[in-house]
């Protein structure tokens, strides 16, 4: 059986402690084994992303998932996705979009943006971990077939 690898690095930006608390349990009960670095808001994330690009040590924390949510402080999730889309060296990282929001326009939006996968956030535990399922299932059946490493920047 395929597995993820024991560095899978994974960014989750949620503003929502108890969320980051909940889907951090989940995704340890569930037998991923990752590497998850939080942030908790929109402009945050990106400056952490574009940040990868100056620093020698980039690709080693460049994720290979990101765990999304919609509603932020600050930018939120739309206008941050659209932004790690829209750019050459971050696109090709996959991000999965959480949110409380089941709202129509909110998931046309974000599939317009560039989402590659958009998940209710269930309200019970057991749901986080069918969750996980999915993103285990996901990963090991579709994104870890991509290669998708940092480039590097001409100066």
């Amino acid at each position: 059986m395929n597995t993820i690898r024991a560095d899978f690095h994974i960014l989750l930006v949620e503003d929502s402690r108890a969320d980051a608390k909940i889907i951090e349990r989940a995704l340890r009960e569930g037998e991923i084994a990752h590497r998850l670095t939080v942030i908790p808001d929109g402009r945050h994330a990106l400056d952490y992303l574009f940040s990868l690009r100056e620093d020698s040590a980039g690709s080693d924390r460049q994720p290979d998932l990101i765990l999304l949510d919609l509603n932020l402080p600050g930018l939120d999730g739309c206008q941050v996705l659209s932004q790690i889309k829209s750019d050459p060296d971050l696109r090709m990282i996959p991000v999965i979009v959480l949110t409380t929001s089941q709202r129509d326009e909110d998931i046309l939006q974000t599939y317009q943006a560039g989402a590659n996968t958009y998940i209710p956030k269930p309200a019970e535990y057991s749901r986080y971990c069918e969750l996980v399922a999915t993103l285990r299932d996901y990963w090991i059946n579709t994104a870890l077939k991509v290669p998708h490493p940092l480039p590097r920047r001409q100066v």
